[in-house]
């Protein structure tokens, strides 16, 4: 297929922080949160546009433990073989994700894990759209083959009126190997957002030192829905919407720094932007997300503009999006219509034909000789077996590699929904994948309902 190229022209995103954060010309107001597990506190103050720190960061060597509530392991559970030997993988294991014992609104995950250096899994579930919902945090141990509960959102953020009933963006890694997530709004309890709702916030863990902390809300009185980074410049990209829109419509693009710990830049609400969920990273650590239909918009850090991509790409909005391979290619989905594609910083885009189903994660072998997806993300996976396929990026020849639903209904007792996570280890040789989970044999109760967690180790 052949993509038409649009003209040059800048867009003029370049604005000042307060033009999102406040109305007028009166002072912004800043989340902050002083200490780790503090209640955010509104203070007011002048906000001036900041330049991202840049600069090459200090080796891990030097970094410092960051501050935060020790891991406290409140539920564990042990992970299960449903098959070996198959061909090109050795081993799939899996495991329920322990959880509080009341029934979720339901029980879900939304968001994409983070698989650190040493092989550890750090990922989310939540009470959806339970009142005061809450989000737990876990971390999977592969040589224990064990799952285990953490931290809870509510409790590290302080009392809440608005819960924090989902994670919906990706878990960023930082310059220090911290990684980085962030909430999404709950359900409130009147139907309205009361005015203690901050914001969502932020929340970084330190795999080394073992903590987790909360470091205030990105946007204020905004919800983040995506979220991703540069760890070689210390800075996270996001999209924040407005709970008060009832659907996300409009919205800022964000730009966090991690060593200033502040937004340092900001697109106007009501800049061209639609999708809210993903935002891709090339290895500039130039950031690309979604402006009108067909169109990328480009965040360059160097010089702090936002343009447009000179290409179009096949589908009205980005949805999921890999890791930038050797070469720079980024392989990624669109929405509307449903399509997989890969596109290159020089303008370059590759047409790979339309996906199967909604497909909402992606993950990029280390090797960069192919990359990993499973269709039907919202629920609908299990009636199709629920397939994990392998993408060959010189060919574009597409390989199931299992179909994970029969092995989860057999060893397990639970149908397997869909997935929004699914993460390469940094060796290439496990694929963590989070999917949604329900109970076999009836249609609207087996996609959501318990999380389950599937490794599946590649031979």
């Amino acid at each position: 297929m052949t993509f038409r190229t649009k003209s040059t022209r800048e867009i003029a995103f370049v604005l000042a922080l307060t033009a999102v954060f406040s109305c007028g010309n009166g002072p912004a107001t800043v989340q902050t949160i002083p200490t780790s597990g503090a209640t955010p506190v509104a203070t007011t103050a002048a906000l001036e546009a900041q330049t991202p720190s840049t600069s090459s960061p200090s080796p891990r060597s030097e970094c410092a433990p960051f501050e935060g509530a020790a891991f406290e392991a409140q539920a564990t559970a042990d992970s299960v073989v449903l098959a070996e030997d198959l061909g090109e993988i050795s081993l799939i294991e899996a495991v329920v994700y322990p959880r509080p014992d009341y029934k979720g609104k339901p029980w879900t995950s939304w968001g994409q894990g983070f698989a650190v250096a040493d092989g550890r899994f750090f990922s989310t579930i939540g009470d959806h759209l339970g009142e005061e919902g809450n989000s737990y945090v876990y971390e999977f141990d592969p040589t224990a083959g064990a799952l285990t509960m953490i931290a809870d959102v509510n409790s590290l953020a302080g009392p809440q009126s608005w819960g924090f009933g989902k994670v919906h963006g990706q878990t960023v890694e930082g310059p220090c190997g911290e990684l980085y997530f962030s909430t999404y709004w709950g359900d409130p309890p009147s139907g309205e957002i009361l005015s203690s709702y901050a914001g969502d916030l932020l929340f970084r863990i330190d795999p080394a030192a073992r903590t987790i902390q909360p470091i205030g809300a990105p946007v204020e009185g905004h919800g983040v829905p995506s979220l991703s980074g540069s760890a070689e410049l210390g800075l996270l990209y996001g999209e924040a919407v407005d709970p008060a829109g009832g659907q996300p419509k409009d919205g800022p693009f964000f730009v966090y720094d991690m060593n200033q710990q502040m937004t340092v830049f900001a697109t106007d609400v009501a800049a061209p932007h639609q999708g809210f969920r993903n935002v891709a990273v090339d290895a500039e650590g130039r950031a690309y997300f979604s402006g009108g239909d067909f169109e990328l918009l480009v965040y360059d850090p160097a010089t702090g503009a936002v343009a447009p991509y000179p290409t179009m790409i096949p589908g009205k909005w980005l949805r999921a999006s890999t890791v930038p391979a050797q070469d720079g290619t980024i392989y990624a989905t669109t929405r509307e219509p449903d399509m997989l594609f890969s596109f290159h910083p020089d303008g370059t885009v590759r047409d790979f034909g339309p996906l199967p189903d909604y497909t909402a994660s992606l993950a990029l072998d280390p090797d960069g000789s192919r990359f990993f997806y499973i269709p039907s993300a919202h629920g609908r996976a299990w009636a199709v077996g629920t397939p994990l396929i392998s993408v060959d990026v010189a060919t574009g020849d597409q390989t199931t590699l299992v179909e994970l639903n029969d092995l989860g209904e057999e060893r397990l007792g639970l149908s397997l929904g869909g997935t929004y996570g699914i993460v390469a280890s940094a060796e290439g040789d496990r694929l963590y994948i989070v999917l949604n989970s329900g109970v076999p044999g009836n249609e609207r109760d087996a996609a959501f309902g318990e999380v389950v967690l599937v490794v599946v180790n590649l031979a």
